[in-house]
């Protein structure tokens, strides 16, 4: 995080001298003016935060969005790293969509199971369960009613589902309203377990992706509960995103 903030105050400061005209003004002064003109995140600021690739950029938010979206990282992790808060407890629940590596953090949750419990990692999965807590995008706040993270496996919120919605009464993926591009899901419970324990009857291996730009972005597939048939979810393209546009 500190190496993004840097990267920027640096350029920015860069470009103030060549307002100023204490320095000439560059190609990549002159692409940064252009960018913040009209609100785009600048590449240079999206190669930093790895949200750009081979194929292109994986971010559709505009500039003013993006920064909002930085600010709410760095508070996550301040909060986290305080030194009031042993930094081995993470928060009672994770915003992942403020982790930079969502898939590090799901990856080191299933590897302290199986230390803990003996098993081999290669032969971990990891499994999901969809509370009826609801929680906002950006850091965990009290009285939401989880007050730790579990014994098992982590509690995570930041979630969006696009192409259909989770429905807390029916526990289970459903058809989303009208009108509705990006419905919130609940907290979920995000466990490891053995590849034998996996029972996929009544699952739809529901694909998760850091943006809406899938493809590059995608991080892992979550069994999520459902009572249609999950090819009907394969075919409307059923995700969960971290951020949506």
């Amino acid at each position: 995080m500190n190496k993004i903030l840097g990267a920027m105050r640096a350029q920015l400061n860069e470009l103030a001298l060549g307002l100023a005209g204490a320095l000439n003004i560059s190609d990549a002064m002159d692409a940064l003016i252009t960018a913040m003109f009209v609100n785009l995140v600048p590449p240079n600021w999206l190669k930093t935060c790895g949200q750009i690739g081979p194929t292109g950029s994986y971010n559709k938010k505009n500039l003013s969005s993006w920064y909002a979206d930085l600010q709410l990282r760095w508070l996550q992790l301040e909060e986290w790293s305080s030194p009031a808060t042993p930094i081995e407890d993470p928060p009672p629940s994770v915003w992942i969509a403020g982790c930079f590596n969502p898939m590090g953090f799901l990856t080191a949750m299933t590897q302290v199971t199986a230390r803990a419990k003996g098993y081999s990692l290669d032969a971990m999965r990891v499994h999901t369960e969809v509370t009826d807590i609801t929680l906002q995008m950006g850091v965990w706040q009290a009285g939401s009613g989880v007050e730790s993270q579990p014994e098992d496996g982590t509690y995570i919120h930041g979630f969006f589902m696009e192409g259909a919605r989770w429905s807390v009464e029916l526990n289970a993926i459903a058809d989303s309203y009208p009108k509705e591009l990006y419905p919130w899901m609940p907290m979920m419970h995000f466990t490891g377990i053995r590849v034998e324990d996996v029972n996929p009857e009544g699952r739809y291996m529901c694909p998760m992706y850091t943006t809406t730009v899938r493809g590059p972005t995608h991080v892992l597939p979550g069994p999520l509960r459902t009572i249609e048939h999950p090819n009907k979810w394969i075919l409307a393209s059923v995700c969960l995103v971290m951020q949506p546009d």
